[in-house]
């Protein structure tokens, strides 16, 4: 049954509701959007449910409202959200209540639904949507109506779904009964999904000095809580620049579009015409789609201009130029704030790993080594920014769990793995790290003939000595392919549960490493807030965190997040390289003096720890020019 407050007369039923209900509701919020941050963002809706009954309150309508559902929220022992991040910051923004104060006594059902199976819909698992899981726990036809109600209520008011729900009117039926089946549906998920989690997520996992131990459900809502804290604040947008950048790439595409079009490329979007440009050159060798098209990606590319050919160059620059404009500034330009901040929106856990991924910053897509569109972003006043990254931390993990004598030896003497590999396989050190990391993160010899540019043979002898090498690290992988084909699952140290399809039981070692290596960079982030330094965190991007730290501080900063976030796994340690910027995130990515005062603020005033900060990046270049 669903109950809707009309009017403050209202209140006095919804309360004694809440007091029987104390223990635990169901709860969710309507919005204007999902732009929390902006300025005409309104809060609609809270809704509570039980298992079988939801109040929904239009706070919108007056400020009798909004209390009642604040002092609901305040009063309740548990809150079960589905993706409780997204509500709470949406909470914190329109009303007196903080996420500091809600986080502790919320159960969130998305993160439930990964630790019972990570998998989403596309990987064969059951996904972690409300609809997904109200499909397969609950009822395939509440699911229906739950994805398809408000696109229909958008078509019937002749709107967008995007705009829907700005204009649907408080009171519209359809609207109601979407609004108040969420927290029904959230408070029986809950009490579904916790029977089915794998008694491995109970076991406590020791996180650092004077933090209690916490078992991954515990773990994981503190992540996702941190998480949701980072977005907040949001990070500062140099919109002058960003919009010089924007113009300057216009130009770069208009001029590169136009010289691929004297080189016989009228379209460089065009994959057929590209094709039938480069036939026209000659050049006539192309991988194939499975449908038998030519393809002409990035790796076709990249071998072509590193022979020099003009038009590979052409359509590379037009098509970068185009993707650096439209992906990601405009995005940018468009989600900045009236204070001009944008808030990533942090998934703290996503993907069949539980790695993160980010939305509105592309902090974790964006190309090595480029530092335009990350000049984009920068410090706080008076701050600079600070990276903290791991060293070689899924190679270091996998060596550690394997116990692989060579390559523990190699850490721990400080040689160069990726040396170490190229020398034993007789190829360049570049080779060799390939080589490390395909097989880290499940790569079989044809990814590496096709990343590498080598015949399968020949990128098959490498992964061979690889093995050869490594012994314990082929005897580890064989024990989780083992395990993956037997268990259908592999289960990771803090009590994951990773499940694998049988036919691909040899992935169980690329999702063992990569959900272990996630684990610790989220542990970090953990000791980070308990230390009161993840406020001066900006994003977790994989196996690096990157800060905003005052300027008199930062090299104490940069002791200090070294110190929390290493970490020893089995005897094994994994160290962090901490490194100071400048004013803005791409000057970590400059290289040489000149470049960081020409193009950076703070470097531009402090050109002494210009040249300190490039001396320390770059000691070879530094060496050579002695």
């Amino acid at each position: 049954m669903i109950n809707v407050l009309e009017d403050s007369g209202d209140i006095p039923e919804f309360v004694e509701w809440v007091r029987r209900n104390r223990s635990a509701l169901g709860c969710d919020t309507e919005t204007t959007g999902l732009d929390w941050w902006a300025d005409d963002f309104r809060l609609r809706l809270v809704q509570f449910g039980n298992h079988d009954e939801s109040y929904v309150l239009p706070v919108e309508l007056s400020d009798e409202l909004l209390g009642a559902a604040v002092g609901a929220i305040r009063f309740v022992n548990k809150l079960i959200f589905q993706n409780g991040s997204y509500d709470l910051l949406v909470l914190d923004a329109t009303t007196d209540l903080t996420m500091e104060e809600i986080w502790p006594k919320v159960l969130d059902t998305k993160i439930l639904a990964h630790l019972v199976d990570s998998r989403g819909e596309a990987d064969a698992g059951i996904g972690h949507s409300l609809a997904s899981l109200t499909k397969h726990y609950i009822d395939d036809g509440v699911a229906a109506k739950i994805k398809g109600s408000m696109a229909e209520i958008a078509r019937s008011l002749k709107t967008t779904k995007a705009r829907v729900w700005k204009l649907v009117a408080w009171n519209h039926g359809g609207y109601l009964t979407y609004s108040g089946l969420d927290p029904i549906l959230a408070f029986r998920l809950g009490r579904i999904l916790i029977p089915k989690l794998p008694r491995t997520v109970y076991r406590k996992t020791d996180i650092g000095p004077g933090i209690p131990p916490m078992n991954l459900i515990e773990f994981e809502h503190k992540v996702a809580e941190i998480c949701a804290l980072m977005s907040r604040p949001g990070i500062a947008l140099n919109r002058d620049y960003a919009l010089r950048l924007e113009a300057r790439l216009a130009l770069e595409e208009h001029r590169w579009t136009a010289r691929a079009q004297e080189l016989g490329c009228e379209n460089p979007w065009s994959t057929e015409q590209c094709a039938d440009a480069f036939e026209a050159r000659g050049i006539t060798v192309f991988d194939t789609t499975p449908t038998g098209n030519r393809k002409v990606d990035k790796v076709f590319l990249a071998d072509w201009r590193a022979r020099g050919d003009e038009l590979a160059e052409a359509i590379y620059q037009a098509k970068a130029a185009r993707k650096k404009r439209n992906t990601w500034l405009r995005s940018f330009l468009e989600s900045v704030d009236s204070n001009g901040r944008i808030h990533p929106s942090i998934n703290s856990i996503q993907a069949r790993t539980a790695r993160q991924s980010i939305q509105g910053i592309p902090a974790q897509t964006l190309p090595s080594g480029d530092y335009e569109i990350r000049a984009c972003f920068e410090a706080n006043e008076g701050h600079i920014v600070l990276s903290t990254d791991y060293s070689n931390m899924e190679l270091r993990f996998l060596a550690a769990h394997s116990g692989d004598k060579r390559m523990l030896r190699a850490f721990r003497n400080g040689e160069d793995l990726h040396q170490v590999t190229a020398t034993a396989a007789g190829v360049s050190r570049k080779l060799g790290k390939m080589t490390n990391f395909l097989i880290v993160f499940g790569g079989g010899p044809e990814a590496l003939s096709s990343q590498a540019g080598i015949p399968v043979h020949e990128a098959k002898r490498i992964m061979d000595i690889f093995m050869e090498t490594y012994p314990g690290v082929e005897a580890f992988m064989k024990l989780k392919t083992q395990e993956a084909r037997r268990q259908g699952y592999v289960t990771t140290p803090s009590g994951r549960r990773l499940y694998v399809e049988k036919k691909f039981a040899f992935r169980g070692t690329n999702y063992f490493v990569q959900s272990g290596s996630r684990d610790i960079t989220c542990r970090a982030l953990v000791r980070l807030h308990h230390a009161h330094l993840a406020q001066f965190a900006l994003l977790p991007i994989h196996d690096e965190i990157l800060f905003s730290v005052p300027i008199e501080h930062a090299d104490t900063a940069a002791k200090m997040t070294d110190e929390l976030m290493k970490e020893t796994v089995l005897g094994l340690e994994i160290p962090t390289d901490p490194d100071r910027g400048g004013k803005s995130w791409g000057s970590l990515y400059m290289k040489g003096v000149e470049n960081l005062t020409k193009l950076d603020d703070y470097y531009r005033d402090n050109p002494e720890q210009a040249l300190a900060d490039d001396r320390r990046r770059n000691p070879d270049d530094h060496a050579a020019a002695a």
